[in-house]
Formats: C-alpha cells, sequence, structure tokens
C-alpha cells in the first residue's frame, strides 16, 4: 500500500452519501483521520476470512470488484465499486474477518477512515446510521452464500438495526438435537410422562425403520385426550399428527417460518436422508426473534366475527413489519405476506357465510370459489396493494341464475366491506367480486374470456393483464382450476392474440434513457419520482404472463413462469438468475420505501425519489432496470415487434 497526499478530500467527501450530511466541522475530524492508499489493477485489497484492516474504504478514483469464494474455491461476482462507492463496512461493523474478496479491478485510488471514526459517525449522526443499515441489508444475498456461522451484524452500541438471523441462519443453528421420540404403540400417559420429564411440548413417533411415523404436542393431549375423554393407555399412533411436517437442516429459518405458518403446524421435524436429527418450534422462533407469525395463523382461524378478525391487523402488522425489518430476502416475505392474506379473506369468507345462514339467507346455494386477481393472483402483494378479486360459482340450470348470483353478489359485498375495514383498500377500478360484472357462473367466465382473446381490444386486454392471472383461494370447488384449463385451451396456438398481448407488455419501458440515466416521471403528483412498480416490476410480470400462455404454463407467479420458460429453453438460465436478481432488488427497494412510509406516518407509493438513493443503491437500480430492459427485447424479438 502506498501512501501520498491528496487535496481536495473535504470538496470531495461532500459529494459521497452519507458524509455530504456532515458539517465544515465534522469533515475536518473525519479528514484528519483519514489515510490515503493506492491500489494497481490487479492487487487484493481485502482477503475473504482474513482481518479487512480495521478501515472503511471510500473509492476516489478507479474501480474494485467485489467477490465471494465458494466451496470449490470459485470466485463469485457480488459487485464493482466505483467512484464515491464504499466497501469494508460489514467486516468493520460486525467486528471480525472479512466476508468478501476485494481486488483492484483497474488502478484505484481510496480514502481509508479508521472504524473508531465510524463508530463516532454511527453513534452522532442517523444519517449514517440509516445508510450502513441499508447497505449492510443489500449484502444479505451474498453473507447467506459466503457463510452459515457467525453472521449477526446487530451493534447494539451503534444503534444498529440490522439483524441477520432470520436470513443467514440455517435450521441447524437453531433446532433442538435433543429430540424426544418414542415408539408407535407407547400409550398417551407414558408419553406426557416423558414430555414433562423432558420439559418439552412435542414428542416424535418413531416407526420401525426409524423413520419419524407422526408427531405427538401439547395441544394433541389437550384436543385429543381431555377433551375427547380418551383413554390414558391409548396408544400415540392413534391419536399423532400425521403425516408430520419436515425440513432439511440446510435450509433457512424464515423458509421454516413461513412452511409453519402456511401448514399451520407448532413443530418441524427436521430430517437427513429420511432420518429424524433435530426439532424446531414455534417457542424457538419466540425465543429468537420475539415473536412469530405461527400464533397469529390460529388467532385469524379462531376468529368468529368480522370485527374480532378486523382487530387482529395491528398484530398482523407488527409481525409482518418486524419479519421485514429483519429480512433481506425478498421472497420469503412476500410470499408471507400472501399466505396471511388468504388466510384472512378466507376467514372473512367463512364467517360472513355462518352470518347469513343465521339471518336467514341460507347455505350458498352452489358450489364457488373466491378468485384471487392481479397482485395477489400471482401471490406478490406488499404491503401497498388494493383489492383485485371475483367470485365463480358452478352453472346452475336456466331460471336460478339470478337468485343465485344475488346471494353471491350479498356474500361478496360483506367481504369486500370487510378486506376495506382490515384495512386492504377497495379497487378503484371496481375489478371486485362484489361488482356484477366480477360474479359470474363458470359458463361465463369461459365466454368472457374467450371474448377477449378472439377480439383482443386495448380495453380486453387491459383486463387481461389482471385478469388472467387469476388464483383460486378457497378449495371447496375446483371451478378456478377448470377455468385455467379452459384458458390454457383457448390461448393455445392464437397467434394473434399472442402477439397483441406482447406489444402490450412493451408498452411500460424501465426508466433508463440516454447513457443509462434516470428518466423520472415528468407529470403528476410524483413528477420527480421513479415508478417501481408501472416500470420496473410491470415490465417483467408482463413478459412472463405472455410466454406462460404461449408455453401452456398453468402457475401464476412471474418467476414461477420464467422458471418454467427457463426449462423449455426460451430463455438462458444465467440470464433467468439475472432477472431474478434484479427483480428481487426492485421489489426489496419498494418495500424498503414503504416501510419508511408507514414509520414516518406517510401515505404509501410506489414513486422513488432516485436523489434520495445512496451510489450503489442507484447504481444496482440501472443495472436491474438494464436487465429488464434486456428481457423485453427478448420479447420483441421472439414476436417481430
Amino acid at each position: 500500500m502506498n501512501e501520498f497526499p491528496l487535496p481536495g478530500i473535504i470538496e470531495f467527501l461532500k459529494k459521497v452519501v452519507p458524509f455530504n450530511t456532515l458539517d465544515g466541522a465534522a469533515l475536518q475530524e473525519v479528514v484528519a483521520a483519514t489515510r490515503v492508499a493506492f491500489y494497481p489493477a490487479g492487487e487484493r485489497i481485502i482477503r475473504m476470512g482474513e482481518a479487512a484492516g480495521g478501515y472503511l474504504y471510500i473509492v476516489q478514483t478507479g474501480c474494485a470488484r467485489v467477490t465471494i469464494t465458494d466451496e470449490s474455491g470459485d470466485a463469485l461476482l457480488v459487485d464493482f465499486r466505483g467512484e464515491g462507492d464504499s466497501f469494508g463496512a460489514v467486516s468493520l461493523l460486525k467486528g471480525g474477518n472479512a466476508l468478501f474478496n476485494v481486488t483492484a479491478e483497474e488502478d484505484v485510488i481510496v480514502f481509508l477512515i479508521p472504524k473508531a471514526t465510524v463508530d463516532h459517525l454511527l453513534r452522532v449522526h442517523r444519517s449514517f446510521q440509516r445508510f450502513f443499515g441499508f447497505s449492510l441489508a443489500r449484502n444479505f444475498k451474498a453473507v447467506r452464500k459466503s457463510a452459515d456461522d457467525q453472521l449477526n451484524l446487530l451493534n447494539r452500541d451503534n444503534q444498529l438495526q440490522v439483524d441477520l438471523f432470520m436470513t443467514g441462519k440455517k435450521v441447524r443453528s437453531l433446532m433442538s438435537t435433543n429430540l424426544l421420540t418414542c415408539g408407535r404403540q407407547t400409550t398417551v400417559q407414558q408419553a406426557a410422562g416423558m414430555m414433562k420429564q423432558r420439559g418439552v411440548g412435542a414428542i416424535v413417533v418413531m416407526g420401525k425403520d426409524g423413520a419419524p411415523n407422526g408427531i405427538l404436542t401439547d395441544a394433541d393431549l389437550r384436543s385429543k385426550i381431555i377433551a375427547e375423554g380418551r383413554d390414558l393407555d391409548t396408544p400415540v399412533s392413534l391419536i399423532m399428527s400425521t403425516p408430520i411436517r419436515t425440513v432439511s437442516p440446510r435450509a433457512y429459518t424464515f423458509d421454516a417460518l413461513l412452511d409453519m405458518s402456511r401448514f399451520g403446524v407448532s413443530h418441524l421435524v427436521v430430517t437427513e436422508k429420511k432420518q429424524a436429527v433435530g426439532i424446531v418450534s414455534e417457542h424457538d422462533f419466540q425465543l429468537a426473534i420475539g415473536s412469530s407469525p405461527i400464533g397469529m395463523i390460529g388467532d385469524i382461524t379462531k376468529a368468529t366475527t368480522v370485527s374480532e378478525l378486523v382487530d387482529k391487523r395491528v398484530h398482523i402488522d407488527r409481525v409482518l413489519e418486524m419479519a421485514m425489518h429483519r429480512s433481506g430476502a425478498v421472497k420469503p416475505m412476500v410470499a408471507l405476506i400472501a399466505e396471511l392474506n388468504d388466510r384472512v379473506t378466507r376467514q372473512f369468507i367463512r364467517v360472513i357465510e355462518n352470518e347469513m345462514i343465521v339471518q336467514g339467507y341460507g347455505p350458498p346455494p352452489s358450489p364457488y370459489c373466491w378468485l384471487a386477481m392481479g397482485s395477489e393472483g400471482r401471490q406478490e402483494q406488499t404491503l401497498y396493494s388494493d383489492q383485485d378479486n371475483a367470485l365463480l360459482y358452478a352453472n346452475v340450470p336456466e331460471g336460478e341464475d339470478t337468485a343465485v348470483k344475488s346471494w353471491f353478489l350479498n356474500l361478496s359485498q360483506r367481504v369486500v366491506d370487510a378486506l376495506e375495514r382490515f384495512g386492504i383498500p377497495k379497487c378503484p377500478g371496481g375489478i371486485m367480486a362484489s361488482n356484477p360484472q366480477w360474479c359470474m357462473c363458470q359458463d361465463d367466465w369461459c365466454r368472457l374470456f374467450g371474448g377477449w382473446i378472439a377480439d383482443p381490444t386495448p380495453e380486453s386486454l387491459r383486463m387481461a393483464s389482471i385478469f388472467f392471472d387469476f388464483r383460486g383461494i378457497t378449495t371447496e370447488f375446483d371451478g378456478a382450476l377448470k377455468l385455467r384449463a379452459e384458458l390454457t385451451r383457448m390461448a393455445a396456438g392464437k397467434k394473434h392474440f399472442a402477439r397483441v398481448l406482447a406489444q402490450n407488455a412493451l408498452h411500460n419501458r424501465p426508466p433508463l434513457g440516454f447513457l443509462r440515466q434516470f428518466v423520472i416521471e415528468k407529470s403528476g403528483e410524483h413528477n420527480s419520482g421513479l415508478n417501481l412498480k408501472l416500470r420496473g416490476l410491470a415490465p417483467v410480470v408482463d413478459v412472463a404472463r405472455v410466454l406462460a400462455l404461449e408455453l401452456s404454463v398453468d402457475a401464476t407467479n412471474t418467476l414461477e413462469r420464467l422458471m418454467a420458460a427457463t426449462r423449455k429453453k426460451i430463455l438462458r438460465p444465467g440470464f433467468f438468475s439475472a432477472v431474478d436478481d434484479a427483480y428481487d432488488y426492485i421489489n426489496f427497494i419498494r418495500i424498503g420505501h414503504h416501510l419508511r412510509a408507514r414509520t414516518e406516518g406517510m401515505p404509501m407509493n410506489n414513486f422513488v425519489d432516485p436523489g434520495l438513493l445512496n451510489p450503489m443503491e442507484r447504481k444496482v437500480l440501472k443495472e436491474s432496470f438494464s436487465i429488464i430492459s434486456h428481457l423485453q427485447e427478448l420479447l420483441a424479438a421472439r414476436y417481430r415487434l
């Protein structure tokens, strides 16, 4: 490392986020402690796994490459850092060895700011706390790949509320390996005694082959023995919960938590090669993070009135925000929101059905299913999503449809109103089951979709972009599955419709102009912002929908559709991975924007001012938009547009 004097450091730092928030005196103190270093192209600056040197590095000129070394010794590219960018923050704040390799891509001059100076800035300036909290969050994905242990970056002295536990930790770090087991013929009394002696809430029932057959929990003892008055000599095999829900010790803890929420269970048996090696419980999560969605799931399903369910919103929001603030992984967060919204909607439907029966309207006059549309249908909602829903009921004899539809419109209006009370706004465009247009029998839905495909007008294309992402969220009637099969059949071979739909998918372009500069909105309330939903996420959603219809793919989730296109060799695996990362990153910025607005008591929207992003955020966002532009170019070439 060569040192030499360099004038103008203060003027340079005034342009670097978050140093640009410091006054002159504070900048003078920083510069007084700062060293200058030069690294020629190809020289290793930081080596992964070794001491990082105790500095925050700010690039003055040149470029550095950030990589991680995987288990096979290959270097995986994480990022490039150029003028005004920083590196070394993760290991500096963690206080341990470097998590990344950093190499001079070209000749590079860096300013080295000592840890003591950075610690002082973090204690005194909230702008530094926010900036480096996000900087660490953006490295979650790379950290997950590079290390399984020692990943808690929470620094209470610096008030950095960054916790990698839920994304960086594997199930093996949380599970209990002191597994309590018994045989199938063990009596309930014996099993309860073993559980009491060990002080645990579950016992795993093993088969003769040594594989777990079922699980007996405290809840099972209460509901199946005490409540039903069964004999204590009953074999556990007769009351155990089966099949058991299992998880790999190599799975991430957030994914395990999502499985527990989805299936409504309080324990997962950890298995390796079909053998039980541990157990993870709701209690383990509560100890680790203070709360979990699992108990909340039970609260949702126990609600017996609309008002009681509406009152659960505060608790749900608190757990969701906890999960979002503590997780850098977008997919599990979005999946958790979708799962909770589905459960809330289903419970509203059950409660309101019972209310209508009690009030004399009678039970549903025909089998039916509630359809989720748009982002809800794709299971891609965030905290800022309104209602897009519809209702499909089974065909009824001629002359009965009017009365049947009237009953379902009554139900739909009550459910839509309840969802609004719960905090999910009504659709401004009226795309809700309470609208007679979107409450129909099976044949009417098929005719409607067939008409849109046969005559693709601008209005029908707009409707198709919402309705063709439908998904049934109630399971008592298979009408949604039948409608999906019919839609797939009708769309097959319709080249004109596919081409027009593809042309429509190219309408919203990512906001990048000449020399890859951001193009902000020029009019309206948010005329200085980037519309992340319309110009970042929607282009990916639209391309995926076109390909799914062309390839007869049943999936509604955007990335699942693109994965199917990749399996059919429409997209290269490497490019799909890039689109996946870009889509996740834009969603990550969007969710962070929503959380900040909610914390500050401001209305949520999808418009982000690029001037409020730090240089690295802007750089990665530009790369993400560029990848999405390339995805649109591929679609245009495929349909010769």
